[in-house]
């Protein structure tokens, strides 16, 4: 038995049974096949975050939404996550999950962060006290927590006409998740004048990290919008 956010779980289910859930998840993970097996069948399924009708959630206790990391820091996935902010509580269930992908699910408002390798106890532990409106982040990434946050969550953001145009192009791929590689290949460039421009870019926007780079950047002034 486990606990998260004050409620004990078996492996079975909470002990007040599961919540009413949406589930966000590609058809290729087996999150879904594991909570059906723990007992937890999802009321309502979608393949995308962008396809959620807030009218349809509004019966729902919980969005349990399965993405990666690199999925949680595009633009595109951070404008659905705050258009269904008010339907109801999100749990984010992240492979490969490292303190900054929980440092941007703590900034966009999610009750819950849990990694797909999590036991079946903290799994259903995190969405359970989430749907009851608590907050339930691993305690063993709550100090790389705080400095992640301390990176990737500026306190205001930066009009993106300060960067020159070949800058504004990386930003926007950076978004996208594009590695220096990737970078190089889109605009027909070295892999270290992209890496140079990275750099560069990070300067002006006063960013420590790549992802700092892409949350410093006023979303509107690079023509970015929600889906």
């Amino acid at each position: 038995m486990g606990a998260r956010g004050g409620l004990q779980v078996t492996a079975q289910g909470a002990e007040d049974g599961a919540p009413r859930f949406l589930l966000v998840e590609d058809p290729g993970s087996p999150i879904g096949a594991r909570l059906e097996q723990l007992g937890w069948i999802p009321e309502i399924r979608t393949e995308t975050i962008g396809a959620i009708n807030l009218a349809a959630i509004s019966h729902v206790d919980v969005l349990v939404v399965v993405c990666t990391e690199r999925s949680l820091l595009t633009p595109a996935f951070q404008s659905d996550a705050v258009r269904i902010a008010r339907g109801a509580p999100r749990v984010a269930v992240i492979s490969e999950a490292g303190p900054e992908a929980a440092a941007y699910a703590a900034r966009l408002g999610w009750h819950g962060f849990v990694s797909t390798d999590s036991t079946d106890a903290v799994l259903l532990g995190t969405i359970a006290a989430a749907a009851l409106g608590e907050l339930s982040f691993p305690a063993s990434t709550t100090s790389s927590l705080v400095r992640a946050l301390a990176r990737v969550a500026p306190v205001t953001s930066i009009d993106a006409s300060v960067l020159t145009p070949r800058q504004r192009q990386i930003v926007t791929l950076i978004s996208q998740g594009a590695t220096d590689v990737e970078i190089s290949s889109v605009l027909g460039i070295s892999r270290s004048t992209a890496h140079k421009h990275v750099q560069n870019a990070r300067r002006r926007m006063r960013a420590k990290t790549r992802s700092q780079l892409v949350a410093a950047v006023r979303p509107e002034s690079l023509g970015w919008q929600p889906t």
